[in-house]
């Protein structure tokens, strides 16, 4: 007697059906959390974990969060050029379709350049953790300092 298990194989390939993403929510982030003029899309769909949040984040020019810690991952995706700096290390410039993996627990801010809007989506994982511990303005001797 054999202990040999048959899969069938489907005979068709399997194919998911094409989803569209909708905005449930838009406006202006409150100078709470920033300096300067963001504003933001929020996203949702069908597919997406129901504990994750998509936004879509554009900074005017000089425009750029404070210090703040996430809660949970963030993956930032680069649309224009922008600000990113972790604390202890230098401002670091982000250009366009580079993608940032910013785990829980790091102290950072991000923004736009004096004269250029900054645009990304934001991928914000496990919300239920909460979003973000907000920090001190980001000064503007640091902002400068690039």
């Amino acid at each position: 007697m054999s202990n040999t298990i048959v899969l069938n194989k489907p005979t068709k390939p399997i194919y998911m059906s094409t989803t569209y993403s909708t905005v449930i929510e838009e406006g202006k982030v409150p100078n709470t959390y920033m300096t300067g003029e963001v504003s933001y899309k929020k996203q949702t769909s069908d597919i997406h974990p129901e504990n994750t949040v998509i936004k879509e984040v554009t900074c005017e020019p000089g425009a750029r969060c404070n210090w703040h810690i996430n809660l949970s991952l963030q993956l930032l995706i680069a649309k224009d050029t922008g600000y990113f700096q972790e604390k202890g290390k230098a401002i670091r410039l982000l250009h366009k379709d580079e993608v940032v993996t910013i785990l829980p627990g790091v102290e950072h801010w991000y923004g736009a350049t004096p004269f250029s809007k900054f645009s990304y989506i934001a991928i914000i994982t496990e919300i239920d953790k909460g979003y973000a511990l907000w920090l001190e303005n980001v000064t503007d001797e640091e902002y400068f300092s690039f």
